[in-house]
């Protein structure tokens, strides 16, 4: 093993934080609550520690992602294979990137506050998983 943390065991990181949160936070709640609530956890994880804004805007900022090193950089390089401007400092792409983590990373937290409630207005996280899915097949789209 080289001592180093790479992507795989960042996200299994992630996925496993999430997963621990969701069960915890879905205590005496159904399946279908509990399987939100682990889903949710880990996809704001990934928003506001991987994706998060600070990383990305700040290397692209500062100079660009292709000459930084560390374990965030990497993250972005691996984007920057499929699309360069992931790599160079594209306005689009960091505008959408600040899109993302402040709306879908702010919903996530929304709605786990409002499964973990009870509230009313819970069951929006269907709507949430179906806006993910379509911005996943999206991305699909346009690497064809």
């Amino acid at each position: 093993m080289r001592g180093e943390w790479g992507l795989g065991e960042l996200f299994c990181l992630a996925r496993g934080l999430g997963c621990t949160l969701g069960l915890r936070l879905g205590r005496g709640r159904g399946a279908t609550d509990r399987g939100a609530l682990i889903w949710l956890c880990y996809d704001a994880l990934v928003h506001f520690a991987l994706e998060r804004v600070g990383p990305f805007v700040y290397l692209s900022l500062v100079g660009n992602v292709a000459n930084s090193d560390g374990l965030i950089a990497s993250l972005w390089k691996e984007y920057g294979k499929a699309d360069a401007r992931w790599v160079y400092f594209d306005p689009t792409i960091v505008s959408v990137e600040i899109l993302t983590v402040a709306l879908d990373g702010s919903l996530a937290l929304f709605l786990i506050y409002a499964i973990v409630k009870e509230k009313y207005y819970r069951m929006l996280w269907g709507g949430y998983i179906s806006l993910y899915i379509c911005q996943t097949q999206d991305v699909r789209r346009q690497k064809e």
